[in-house]
């Protein structure tokens, strides 16, 4: 039995207006942030089965063997291990960073131990779980992502107006200990680093492919009574990264990160832990920050579909929790989906197929509980995404 389902929508500030609604044929009159499509079990936003008064996570709850597999079962403790997300990014996200599977079980076990609540702002583990994740861009897709070589970092510090005083730290400490220079300074010190830059970036209009360009923009959004963001730093000291539509990139435990512009599909662990490092008027916890930092530099590696000589390509990651397939079929072809080894989720993009329960682009995401085999027949040429263990 196949159980099609609506995801839930989060409405966070930095949302777009427009992409989501249209993709689910729905109103925003309001204009209405809306950010993220969850296609999941997460507790903070499951999916409501179509037709039922049943949620995903209630589904999986009470026949956990059956609708995961017996191994993914075990594996995740009856738990469904990904989430599955379409991201529209307005404005910027934070900058960011996720913890291993070790550190979030040790700063969860912590956290529940000494508090604070698992829904206070300063809380940093709200679960016990790491949080690797998978960006598909569906549009042009700018972020960032991890540290630049030493000696790029250098030369920002050498261009940028106000910066050549922090040449001795990086000379001294390093990348890691330039970051923690920054994070720790206190307000008056980041203002007085900033202002310099701020002053010149008026000065000019710049394109996507500039720093310069974001760091704008993080003075538009983020700077308040003449307080600057220190998140600014990390836009230049991090690699700016471009997807074009269909390339895919890799976040994994400690590298830091941020989205910055475009819609994407995002598969991710099953997991809400999130330590902050800057472009966010949340809670930014410096020490958790630095300890669970890589800064090593990072040469980032877009990511294509690997082709596997039939219908279905995949995204090659090494987490263990999720893999995303895609799959382009043409009017009346066929598409085979094998759930032998564990539960999946499909989400269709484009077109319509057909068969033991048909998915269209007004019902486009269905849950496939684990040991079916299927085939749906495309109506249409159609695109489809499947989200399953790896």
């Amino acid at each position: 039995m196949l159980y099609p389902f609506e995801g839930v929508i989060q409405h966070y500030a930095w949302g777009g207006h427009s992409y989501l609604p249209q993709l689910l044929h729905r109103d925003n009159p309001d204009r209405e942030p809306w950010a993220e499509l969850w296609m999941g079990a997460h507790a903070k936003g499951p999916a409501q089965l179509r037709n039922t008064d049943q949620t995903l996570d209630e589904l999986i709850a009470r026949q956990p063997r059956e609708t995961l597999g017996e191994d993914v079962a075990r594996r995740f403790d009856d738990r469904l291990p990904f989430l599955l997300k379409i991201l529209d990014v307005r404005e910027m996200l934070s900058i960011q960073v996720h913890p291993t599977k070790e550190a979030a079980e040790a700063g969860f076990a912590r956290e529940e131990r000494d508090g604070p609540a698992r829904d206070a702002p300063d809380r940093n583990y709200r679960d016990d779980n790491h949080k690797p994740e998978l960006g598909v861009a569906l549009t042009d897709f700018y972020l960032l992502h991890g540290f630049r070589d030493q000696a790029e970092i250098e030369r920002s510090l050498q261009e940028i107006p106000g910066w050549a005083e922090l040449l001795p730290v990086l000379s001294n400490k390093g990348t890691e200990g330039l970051y923690a220079h920054v994070m720790a300074a206190d307000t008056a010190t980041v203002d007085r680093l900033l202002s310099p830059l701020v002053a010149d970036l008026q000065e000019r209009q710049y394109t996507r492919d500039r720093p310069r360009f974001w760091a704008k923009r993080a003075v538009e959004q983020y700077t308040k009574d003449g307080h600057h963001d220190r998140g600014m730093f990390s836009i230049f000291w991090f690699n700016l990264v471009k997807l074009s539509p269909g390339q895919g990139i890799f976040q994994d435990a400690g590298i830091p990160h941020a989205y910055l512009e475009g819609v994407c599909i995002e598969l991710m662990a099953n997991s809400d832990n999130v330590l902050r490092g800057g472009l966010t008027p949340k809670h930014i916890d410096v020490p958790e920050l630095m300890d669970k930092t890589r800064f090593e530099p990072v040469q980032p590696h877009l990511l294509s579909p690997v082709d596997t000589g039939k219908s279905w390509a995949y995204y090659p990651t090494p987490a263990p929790d999720f893999r995303l397939w895609v799959a382009r079929t043409t009017s009346g072809e066929s598409l085979e989906i094998d759930t032998t080894g564990g539960a999946a989720i499909l989400l269709l993009m484009e077109g319509e197929l057909r068969g033991q329960s048909s998915v269209s682009e007004e019902a486009r995401t269905v849950f496939i509980p684990a040991g079916c085999q299927t085939t749906f027949t495309a109506a249409k040429d159609s695109v489809t995404y499947l989200a399953t263990v790896n």
